[in-house]
């Protein structure tokens, strides 16, 4: 007689389906694992696929395929077209110096480390201060993740570098408007070259060591500087550039004040020089008038009728002459006696 067929327990089905579904699990992980590497790359990246720490290709834009971890590490870059910002700590001021700035504290109570923090010294002796912001790019992918987490505070060592030697250069005014006399001319042009300068030293100290086999991969393109005086100073020279504004401000005013006093003057004797000139005109026109008769009757003096027409003109003309005296005396020049005038004796 055939016996039924054993049925299985309960705890054996669900360590069988618990089985099974660890299997898929270690399955789905194994093929996580060996894919995990298999992965586009963006367009605005690229990728440097490290092989037992080391570098073995640089991977540009597209799909990368690399073996999983621990084998190959996959490190994930910009690209080297795409500009990368940085703010260049190694030239800003410790914040703590900036807080006790802030307090009023002078310099000779901070120490030496806080004091200096942020300046950098002139070639006049001069201090100033340069916030810089760099704007860079990787050029060399292989190199840049050689150095790592290292590379960029490199990069401010180098700008750091690079800017005090170049303020050790330059005077105060060829980096800053310190005085508004010097406001243009060569230092303005100085103060503009300050910027290309420093882009130029910076990359000629990267090329340095690349040359030298420590190279950071990195190029500068731009760097945007803001410079700017000691919190202890910061005042005087404010002072020192109102004073200047300040008379500049006088000295155009007394410009514009002695050229309109000019214009005046220049108006003045324009008119009063017109006014002489017509007046002499008039004047002459009216003598050339009264003496038109003596003027046309002078080549006649020559003639017999000449001095008959003389002594009636002088009669004609001498009543509007003696018309206007007070009193006339007459005198008879054919009369022998004595006329005794007032006055001096002659």
């Amino acid at each position: 007689m055939a016996q039924p067929p054993k049925t299985s327990a309960p705890l054996e089905q669900s360590l069988a389906l618990a089985y099974r579904l660890l299997l898929a699990l270690t399955a789905l992980a194994g093929l996580a694992w060996l894919f995990g590497h298999v992965r586009p790359i963006p367009a605005d990246s690229q990728a440097v696929v490290l092989r037992f720490g080391a570098v073995e290709r640089v991977q540009r834009a597209g799909l990368l395929l690399a073996w999983p971890s621990p084998v190959e590490e996959v490190l994930l870059l910009p690209a080297s077209e795409g500009l990368q910002q940085r703010h260049i700590e190694g030239l800003a001021r410790n914040a703590h110096a900036q807080a006790l700035d802030g307090a009023g504290t002078s310099l000779q109570l901070m120490g030496d480390e806080l004091a200096g923090s942020g300046y950098l010294l002139t070639g006049d002796l001069g201090v100033v201060q340069l916030n810089a912001t760099v704007y860079y790019r990787i050029s060399d992918a292989r190199a840049y993740a050689v150095q790592g987490t290292q590379a960029l505070p490199a990069l401010d060592r180098v700008v750091s570098n690079a800017a005090l030697q170049l303020s050790a250069g330059r005077d105060l005014d060829t980096i800053l408007v310190s005085r508004t006399s010097n406001a243009s001319g060569q230092s303005a042009i100085q103060r503009e070259k300050l910027r290309a300068e420093l882009v130029q030293a910076t990359n000629q100290r990267l090329l340095a060591l690349q040359a030298a086999g420590c190279g950071l991969g990195l190029s500068i393109v731009r760097i945007d500087l803001l410079s700017s005086l000691p919190h202890a100073a910061q005042a005087a020279f404010d002072a020192v550039l109102t004073a200047d504004q300040t008379v500049e401000r006088q000295l155009a005013q007394a410009r514009t004040t002695a050229a309109r006093s000019r214009q005046q003057a220049s108006a003045s004797v324009a008119s009063v020089l017109n006014n002489a000139h017509a007046h002499a005109d008039e004047r002459l026109a009216q003598a050339r008038s009264e003496t038109s008769e003596i003027r046309a009757l002078a080549p006649r003096m020559q003639q017999a009728d000449g001095p008959e027409l003389l002594r009636q003109l002088y009669r004609s003309r001498v009543q509007a002459v003696l018309a206007r005296a007070g009193q006339v005396t007459t005198v008879d020049p054919a009369s022998s006696g004595h006329l005794i005038m007032p006055g001096a004796k002659p």
